[in-house]
């Protein structure tokens, strides 16, 4: 069999990577993520789908350690056979196919809305999309020392959006709790669960750590790190905008201009330009990556690289037809559009897939385990 992917990562060049593809959400889109009447309570649904997750976070890695050195790709065909198994792993590459052109599209949205709205959405799409077919190509190290340099950038930077606008918190804007009910904060935790799906991606990047058996540790890190920077931002956000929080497109943005310094610096809204322009290009990386590798385990090609140009233009194709306003593009990670796809594709398949590994277990007991994570 070719080696498609000779590179190796270290685990916290794993963490940079995986939690890089959570930032982008938090920049972006939180708190107005749920596309529900949550208000200020967000954090809250927040903070629970960070736990929720965790189960999910042990089967992914409980099948990575059943499975050394295969991907969701391959072994969804040894536990379901080729049909059914291709099939499977056609829908995962289809979700990372999607995945990665709705960074770039919230990216360049989030561009020509901001500071450049005359300039063509499709020439920041391009330009991202080349860039990125141009990393994901030179293959997984190039990508993960990347990742490793932008890492703590951008959590530099998100912590200075978060600290900087202190002098505009009202301690009062979270109350009361659960102002609009129960109900919307459930249809919160649901969609931020389903959203926290896209670290299914991990399943694509365990068989090239370094040090196979620290997995399940970085993979729990990964989730608490995510999520204990997605509630803070939440939170801050209610702190600063109370009632309002509902009606804002880019909160960052709009955190970013509560900042005050009195003549001292100015145009501080380029902190989370950069920020986020950094998080949706490794994001957006990752998710090609892992559907290059994908296309070309599931055809059992002997190459990966030449992949890189043509599914860059299925991303930059996707990130053009899926979404027709950044509207449509904020508000697709909603309970009702993505929960449902998220759901499925990132939690019951895996699941489906856990057990059938455990049942073909049962029935080669003289296999036992095949490795150690």
């Amino acid at each position: 069999m070719a080696v498609l992917e000779g590179g190796k990562i270290s685990g916290r060049q794993f963490i940079a990577l995986t939690v890089l593809t959570r930032i982008l959400a938090i920049l972006l889109e939180a708190p107005t993520i749920s596309g529900t009447d949550a208000g200020h309570d967000v954090w809250i649904a927040v903070l629970i789908s960070t736990f929720l997750v965790l189960p999910w976070v042990f089967i992914w890695v409980h099948l990575a350690k059943m499975f050394p050195g295969r991907t969701i790709i391959q072994y969804s065909q040894e536990i379901l056979g080729p049909w059914l198994g291709r099939l499977v792993g056609f829908i995962f590459i289809v979700f990372f196919l999607q995945q990665s052109a709705h960074a770039v599209r919230v990216a360049a949205d989030a561009y020509v809305t901001t500071i450049m709205p005359e300039t063509p959405l499709i020439v920041f799409i391009l330009i991202m999309t080349f860039l990125s077919s141009n990393c994901a190509r030179s293959g997984l190290e190039v990508l993960a020392r990347a990742a490793d340099i932008v890492f703590p950038l951008v959590l530099v930077l998100l912590v200075l959006i978060l600290v900087l606008p202190i002098n505009n918190v009202d301690l009062l804007n979270l109350l009361p709790v659960a102002a609009y009910g129960w109900g919307s904060i459930v249809e919160a935790t649901f969609s931020s669960f389903a959203v926290f799906g896209e670290l299914v991606v991990m399943t694509m990047l365990f068989p090239y750590l370094d040090e196979a058996k620290g997995a399940g540790g970085l993979a729990v890190r990964t989730v608490l790190l995510a999520g204990f920077l997605f509630t803070w931002f939440s939170i801050i956000v209610a702190l600063v905008f109370g009632p309002a929080v509902g009606s804002l497109i880019l909160p960052a943005f709009s955190l970013s201009r509560a900042i005050e310094f009195a003549f001292v610096v100015e145009r501080v809204e380029v902190i989370p330009l950069v920020a986020w322009t950094l998080g949706a290009g490794v994001k957006q990386t990752v998710f090609l990556w892992a559907s290059m590798l994908g296309i070309a385990q599931l055809f059992n090609l002997s190459e990966m690289k030449s992949l890189a140009y043509p599914v860059g233009a299925l991303v930059a194709s996707f990130a053009v037809w899926l979404f027709s306003t950044i509207f449509d593009a904020l508000q697709f990670y909603t309970a009702a559009e993505f929960g449902p796809l998220g759901v499925l594709v990132c939690y019951v398949i895996p699941l489906i897939l856990y057990v059938g590994a455990l049942i073909r277990q049962a029935l080669r007991p003289g296999k036992g385990e095949e490795g150690r994570m």
